[in-house]
């Protein structure tokens, strides 16, 4: 008998990309808050790099 093992593949520059996203919104809130352009941008971008990490998780569902 065989057994299907799943792999997950995880693509890590995507993530490390998040990760210092976050991180450099965190210090950037801690400095100005969130009221300022440069937070704005970051936090678009952040949003838009979540959505696509999402949509590859749900494309490896499927």
């Amino acid at each position: 008998m065989k057994t299907n093992k799943s792999i997950q593949i995880e693509n890590t520059k995507l993530l490390m990309d998040i990760v210092e996203l976050k991180i450099k919104l965190s210090e950037l809130f801690n400095q100005t808050g969130p009221n300022t352009s440069e937070y704005v941008s970051l936090k678009i971008n952040l949003d838009f790099l979540m959505n696509e990490y999402f949509e590859e998780k749900i494309e490896h569902l499927m």
